[in-house]
């Protein structure tokens, strides 16, 4: 199997952070087993999003939803595409009805 990182891209990436720094060669092995399974894992599920819409062909979207949903992360420049907007909705929603009680302390 072909590594996603090899141990010199991961010193670089020391290298830029703090030059000079060494990695412990176990701490190394380490970050890039959890790279590399994060990577697997991410493209899994992704893939599995892409089949459950019943399409043969892996999209950014897919991506983004897994990212977003399990790990809460964005991916930059496509922020705009948000799987979160319902959640926006909702909260809108709430407030709407907040006020609503508010008005009208009858209502539940």
């Amino acid at each position: 199997m072909a590594r996603i990182f090899e141990p010199k891209r991961l010193q670089e990436l020391v290298d830029r952070y703090h030059p000079g720094e060494k990695l412990d060669p176990a701490v190394e092995m380490l970050l890039l087993e959890i790279a590399e399974e994060f990577v697997d894992e991410v493209a899994r599920r992704s893939c599995e999003l892409a089949k459950h819409r019943k399409s043969k062909k892996l999209d950014i979207q897919d991506v983004q939803l897994h990212l977003e949903k399990t790990w809460n992360m964005k991916i930059p420049g496509f922020c705009g595409n948000s799987v979160r907007r319902r959640h926006h909705l909702l909260d809108t929603t709430k407030k709407r009805l907040n006020l609503l009680k508010k008005k009208d302390p009858k209502r539940k």
